[in-house]
């Protein structure tokens, strides 16, 4: 976006939210949404009506359509020449807001906060910030329930072949368990899945075993069966199975004493 005239360093802090917003599940939420555009009609040279929706528009089609790690990289870059130190840090702080929107802050927006931090020379502040505002979801109790059990192991599963999360992924995670407990409206799944996500988050695979057991212990074997179903079509929602994905999936047929195959169909 260097030969555009009309690019601003507006365009680089939404390229750089968007950027933060979509990356991990290459979607981008309401609440992502609503934040990005707050915090841009505090920073647009030129407020006026439909001024902050162009500048959005305009940095997603540079991040889609173009190089995007480039894009980004060249954004970062040119704010950290073009804000003063009192703007980076208050550009790092929205950053972290937007990247918290969602209730989840995972290992790889904490990634792209500190690269921002490092390359602004404000290390020190990410860490505090990312520290202070950091949320603690509880596994046990109350809010946690086999229907986050399962949400848990589709996440390692999805997450643990690749080290990433498509939205084809997301989607059919959501759709699967949705037809678990059907009588969930749409909002209540989503809960699941980001409560879930910030479990898997903070704990990695750590907790898998735990999971694995509460999983064997309350399900029959038909059930345990179509849970197997489930990853396997999960795994492949991006293509063939991986060798990571096969075994994974296979030690946990082992696990629960359950024979599958996974040569079918989705």
């Amino acid at each position: 976006m260097e030969s555009n005239p009309t690019w601003t360093s507006t365009h680089d802090l939404a390229l750089l939210y968007i950027a933060l917003a979509y990356g991990t599940d290459h979607d981008l939420s309401d609440d992502e949404l609503q934040t990005i555009t707050s915090a841009l009609e505090d920073w647009a040279s030129v407020p006026q009506e439909g001024h902050v929706q162009e500048v959005v528009m305009e940095a997603v089609t540079a991040f889609l359509e173009g190089d995007s790690r480039a894009e980004l990289r060249r954004s970062i870059n040119d704010l950290g020449q073009d804000l003063t130190d009192e703007e980076r840090r208050r550009a790092l702080t929205d950053v972290i807001r937007i990247a918290e929107a969602d209730g989840v802050l995972l290992e790889r927006e904490q990634g792209l906060i500190h690269t921002v931090a490092e390359a602004w020379s404000l290390k020190r502040l990410s860490e505090e910030l990312v520290e202070d505002t950091s949320a603690v979801v509880q596994r046990q109790g109350e809010d946690w329930s086999l229907i986050h059990e399962l949400a848990f192991v589709y996440l390692v599963v999805a997450h643990g072949g690749s080290n990433d999360l498509s939205s084809d992924e997301i989607d059919l995670m959501l759709e699967r368990l949705h037809e678990w407990q059907p009588d969930l409206a749409d909002e209540e799944v989503e809960d699941v899945m980001r409560n879930a996500l910030q479990v898997y988050a903070e704990e990695g695979e750590t907790l898998i075993q735990e999971s694995v057991r509460t999983l064997k212990q309350a399900l029959p074997d038909v059930q345990r069966l179509a849970v197997l179903d489930d990853l396997h079509c999960i795994a492949k929602v991006d293509g063939d199975l991986s060798d990571a994905e096969h075994d994974l999936i296979t030690s946990l047929a082992k696990a629960w004493d359950v024979n599958v195959r996974m040569n079918g169909r989705c």
